[in-house]
């Protein structure tokens, strides 16, 4: 293993690490819950994306392909959440919810 790649490693945890924060944006725990990667199309559960924790916000990453699935960072003005890697979100239905619109 480089150093570089070595580096790359110290530096990342599994999506399980970001649950907080990705709770308080969905209002839910999102760890098991699927998406789809924009980049390759594998599905996966939140926890199984790769997270990067030491930027100025969040990165989750796909574990397939790395491309980034999703962005999180507070800044003085607000939280933003940029999904734009995410092809689709999954999130359970609110208790009783029909989903009826």
């Amino acid at each position: 293993m480089t150093d570089e790649t070595a580096d790359e490693h110290d530096r990342h945890l599994d999506g399980n690490a970001v649950a907080g924060a990705l709770g308080d944006w969905f209002g839910t725990d999102m760890t098991a819950e699927p998406s789809e990667c924009a980049h390759c199309g594998k599905v996966a559960e939140f926890g199984a994306l790769i997270a990067f924790v030491d930027a100025p916000g969040l990165v989750l990453r796909c574990s397939s392909c790395k491309g980034v699935v999703i962005r999180v960072v507070d800044t003085p003005h607000g939280s933003f959440l940029d999904a734009r890697g995410a092809a689709w979100i999954r999130r359970p239905r609110r208790a009783g919810s029909t989903g009826d619109g």
